[in-house]
């Protein structure tokens, strides 16, 4: 392997929480099985993922500029935790978000926590073979995460972090779909951005003629007894007497209680524009914030 073998790209690291304690309780047939633990990582991504994008090229922006036919796009498990790489190009940057942002959704489907870190570096990456500062950078900064920490001197918080380079890449190109994709997957305050995918437990409904309130609401009742079930399964994960672990927790119980205030506001919204005139006011229909 010569020096010009490492290349400029976008870098993610991602690592499962808690997972070394499912392993024990698995091994004391206390817990999740050996099979389910298996389950749990491949939710991080597979080869599959890969190939497909090798094959088929990118699938999200598929038209966005890219410099190969597959964004160079590599990724590789080790156990518990996936290092992913794409090239620097617009398609690179969404493709490779978009991955570990699903597999933050997968994840949480499950009960079952991350916390990373994208940048952009220097990487050898073929494979399972991976070196470079980039990867580096990206490893160090998972374990120093502060996304949405609720103390001054919190760090580790389980969230995916996103490198302000990152983003700044992202919003200096005028590729709209780049950035509205990107906008769909982040949340950010003035200090940092991070993945976010509890965006994606909402409902939204169109109305028109064919809008039937009993089956939207329907439709979000489901959504909200989904989310108490989520709950329900992270904290099956977390060992009460681990502080650490319960402060994790507690910041994916705060976001899920928020998307159920989501759904509260979408039945109230639903419930007005069944009431009578005038009993509403069409000033008075706000969509349900998220």
């Amino acid at each position: 392997m010569s020096d010009d073998s490492f290349k400029d790209k976008f870098i993610a690291y991602v690592d499962i929480l808690g997972f070394k304690n499912m392993v024990e309780a698995a091994e004391a047939r206390a817990g999740l099985s050996g099979s389910n633990l298996r389950e749990i990582c491949a939710a991080l991504g597979t080869s599959e993922d890969q190939a497909n994008i090798t094959n088929y090229g990118p699938t999200i922006c598929p038209e966005s500029a890219r410099i190969r036919r597959d964004i160079d796009f590599q990724l590789t498990q080790v156990s518990d935790c996936i290092i992913v790489s794409a090239e620097i190009s617009p398609a690179g940057v969404i493709n490779l978000v978009q991955h570990c942002w699903g597999a933050a959704i997968k994840l949480l489907t499950k009960g079952v926590m991350v916390r990373g870190y994208v940048t952009r570096g220097s990487i050898f990456h073929e494979g399972s073979d991976f070196m470079g500062t980039g990867y580096h950078k990206a490893y160090d900064k998972e374990r120093n995460v502060t996304a949405f920490k609720q103390e001054a001197d919190e760090r580790g918080t389980p969230f995916i972090e996103v490198d302000p380079v990152v983003c700044d890449y992202v919003s200096d190109h005028s590729d709209e779909c780049v950035r509205e994709m990107f906008s769909r997957m982040v949340l950010g305050d003035e200090v940092v951005t991070a993945l976010f995918p509890f965006k994606r437990l909402s409902h939204s409904f169109l109305i028109g003629s064919d809008f039937d309130p009993a089956k939207e609401k329907k439709a979000n009742q489901v959504l909200s007894e989904m989310i108490q079930e989520l709950k329900q399964r992270v904290m099956s994960h977390v060992d009460e007497s681990n502080l650490g672990g319960m402060k994790k927790a507690r910041h994916y119980i705060r976001a899920l209680d928020d998307q159920l205030a989501v759904c509260d506001r979408t039945d109230e919204t639903i419930d007005m524009l069944c009431a009578p005139y005038p009993a509403h006011r069409m000033g008075d229909l706000k969509p349900p914030k998220n």
